[in-house]
């Protein structure tokens, strides 16, 4: 999910670049620092309307499903959202 969301903004980028046009609002965090009242909710608002709520997480909510997520994955000694681990093997 993480590399799509990343992918998505370089795409958008080479789009631009290629079709020669300027993107003038992107950010490559929103996914975890949307505020409710902030510039890009204002943006939105002001192109589209009133953004669903169900279609954006404010930053306090997503940090704190992000540390749920983090206790869980800590819980079977993983870290770094799974891309490390302490789990030692056994030999076979």
């Amino acid at each position: 999910m993480t590399h799509a969301m990343l992918a998505q903004a370089q795409l958008l980028s080479r789009i631009a670049q290629n079709a020669d046009f300027t993107v003038i609002h992107q950010t490559d965090q929103e996914h975890t620092d949307y505020r409710t009242g902030g510039y890009t909710h204002q943006c939105y608002r002001d192109a589209w309307g009133e953004p669903p709520a169900r279609y954006w997480l404010d930053h306090d909510e997503v940090t704190r499903r992000r540390e749920h997520l983090a206790a869980l994955y800590a819980s079977i000694g993983m870290d770094r959202s799974g891309r490390e681990h302490s789990i030692t093997f056994a030999a076979a």
